[in-house]
């Protein structure tokens, strides 16, 4: 198979699972992914420490506990700290570790363990989102995961820190042409070691002027801060909530201060103000916002804005807490917009701007909550187990998006204003033909009764239809109950299933207990699962909302099986340690 460069450029679409002709050198670099690229510019420069003036290993890595001596650091960790101990005062059924905890909350320690740190999974051209960077063509985003590695076990954690960089300023024209040119690698084929040294180059686009400080737009974060296993919550087969944060930094006192999440209304302000409420409202129905709205370009004053948001899982969008929007205002506060792309009724108009707030994003055809969280490769990935990898190293959400920005790059070299339109991350398909039941197809109907609280959110089993009964004789739905939301089509591996794969399925409470009983993660995988048919999974097929693509055994790089995400170890805060 010829080498794949997990190098996302434009006309080519992140599909780690073929082989592809090596795209032209005149193709801008829109994402990166590969672990040996991303480690060579950890190693010239780009490791998460130089962000916190940590000094770093000859790898480029800082550990989480050299970090803690860092006051800029101690300024994201610590407001961290401080929203998960406020969740375990709020649920006195929440704490650390499976053996005594219904509910399992993330473990604070590990953002200062010598045996964890912050490795670089993903660097992103966002030239499309110049609008929201006056001055600047766009942004540039390092992503990095936490991870660990001990004596006993090693693994990724749910939790990823964006640093989000200004671009360049634009040409003397106002076009971008010189920043979208910056993003062209010198050479169509260099191998992935080479292009990492390249991307913290002096002629790179991560050359040491544009990773200075004075570059930060901001430091978000995204991290599990709970997870209640599907014994705990067996009619939405588990319930998991995702911490999101964002942070400035100030040149003045040389730390990060909480900032505002783009986009995102502080719902319980908001509902306890009145005029506060209104004037959100009436800004919000402006003429030139409601073109920015449609656009996907709107910029809400900070303040009406969160600091802090919760998106919950499964269910996405189902569930009330990841649609801030239409907990403040109904439908009726709306009209439709002649004209628009997105705002063609008042339902649409909520549906757009929760779209455009972060808990709706990241619960809109997600990973879990995430739309980035690394490639995972034998061999080259710092902490890779089997049986615990992802195939692939992003969500469906930025499969597609990737287009749009290749789209949107392309034009910045010719057009000094390019379009930049971007669709629902999740759109509403009334007219899509319903899903046949064959292998990983929903079997068990339920509806979601909502609420803003997302613990008193409830699902209620719908009376079984045909399109709902797992086609062929030796199919089996494996149960919400027992962690498949919605009810999940399998049966006995079979090879001859062109939909299908063989994977192992874990037997979850001989799993957990394994688990709980501080089992090596191989130990447990190996002697607490039992193998079935899955659905088979790439880019170009997705798995359907609440599943994940992890690796298979007999499966190449980039395809995989579909499986409940926290049935796989690095998507779940317990059971580490």
């Amino acid at each position: 198979m010829p080498r794949l460069l997990h190098l996302l450029t434009a006309g080519l679409a992140l599909a780690s699972s073929l082989a592809v002709p090596a795209a032209r050198a005149a193709d801008p670099v829109l994402l990166v992914t590969s672990p040996v690229a991303l480690q060579a510019a950890e190693k010239s420069g780009a490791g998460f420490g130089r962000w916190f003036d940590v000094p770093m290993a000859a790898s480029g890595i800082a550990t989480n506990q050299a970090l803690a001596r860092a006051p800029a650091w101690q300024s994201i960790a610590n407001p961290l700290k401080g929203s998960l101990a406020a969740l375990q005062r709020r649920d006195p059924q929440a704490g650390v570790g499976i053996a005594r905890y219904p509910h399992r909350i993330f473990d604070a320690r590990w953002l200062a363990s010598p045996d964890a740190f912050f490795e670089l999974v993903g660097v992103a051209n966002r030239m499309d989102r110049r609008p929201f960077q006056p001055g600047a063509c766009g942004e540039t985003r390092l992503v990095y995961r936490l991870a660990y590695r001990s004596a006993a076990m090693q693994s990724r954690l749910p939790m990823t820190v964006a640093v989000e960089l200004r671009g360049d300023a634009p040409d003397a024209d106002g076009s971008c042409a010189s920043a979208a040119r910056r993003w062209q690698p010198p050479q169509a084929s260099m191998k992935d070691e080479a292009l990492g040294h390249w991307l913290v180059s002096a002629d790179g686009p991560l050359a040491p002027p544009r990773l200075a400080q004075a570059r930060i737009a901001q430091v978000t974060t995204n991290l599990q801060s709970v997870r209640w296993p599907s014994a705990v919550r067996p009619d939405l087969g588990g319930h998991a909530e995702y911490l999101l944060r964002a942070f400035r930094w100030n040149a003045g006192t040389q730390r990060f201060d909480a900032g505002p999440l783009e986009n995102t209304p502080d719902v319980a302000k908001l509902k306890a103000d009145a005029p506060l409420r209104k004037a959100l409202l009436q800004w919000l129905q402006q003429p030139d916002t409601l073109r920015a709205l449609d656009s996907a370009t709107v910029r809400i004053p900070d303040r009406f804005l969160a600091t802090e948001s919760v998106s919950v899982a499964p269910r996405g969008l189902e569930r009330l807490a990841n649609r801030p929007f239409e907990q403040l205002f109904a439908p009726g506060d709306w009209q439709p917009v002649p004209g628009s792309r997105t705002l063609q009724s008042p339902q649409a108009v909520l549906r757009r701007l929760d779209d455009l707030s972060c808990a709706g994003c990241h619960q809109s055809r997600a990973v879990a909550g995430f739309h980035l969280l690394g490639l995972d490769r034998r061999g080259a990935s710092r902490t890779f187990t089997t049986g615990n990898a992802l195939a692939l190293p992003h969500s469906p959400h930025l499969q597609d998006e990737l287009a749009r920005r290749e789209r949107y790059v392309k034009a910045a070299m010719t057009t000094p204003v390019p379009d930049p339109f971007r669709p629902l991350a999740a759109p509403d398909d009334e007219s899509a033909a319903p899903e046949k039941a064959t292998v990983g197809a929903s079997c068990e109907p339920t509806r979601i009764t909502a609420s803003a609280d997302p613990w008193r959110d409830r699902a209620q089993k719908l009376p079984r239809t045909a399109a709902t009964t797992c086609e062929g004789a030796d199919s089996v739905c494996e149960k919400t109950s027992v962690g498949f939301p919605g009810g999940m089509c399998s049966g006995a591996c079979d090879p001859k299933d062109p939909n299908g794969t063989c994977g192992g399925i874990a037997i979850l409470s001989d799993f957990n207990q394994c688990l709980a009983a501080k089992q090596p993660f191989g130990d447990c995988l190996s002697k607490h699962t039992r193998p079935g048919n899955l659905r088979s999974c790439s880019a170009q097929k997705p798995c359907r909302e609440d599943y994940i693509c992890a690796q298979a055994e007999g499966q190449p790089e980039g395809r995989g099986a579909c499986i409940p995400p926290y049935f796989l170890f690095q998507m779940r805060v317990d059971g580490h340690s």
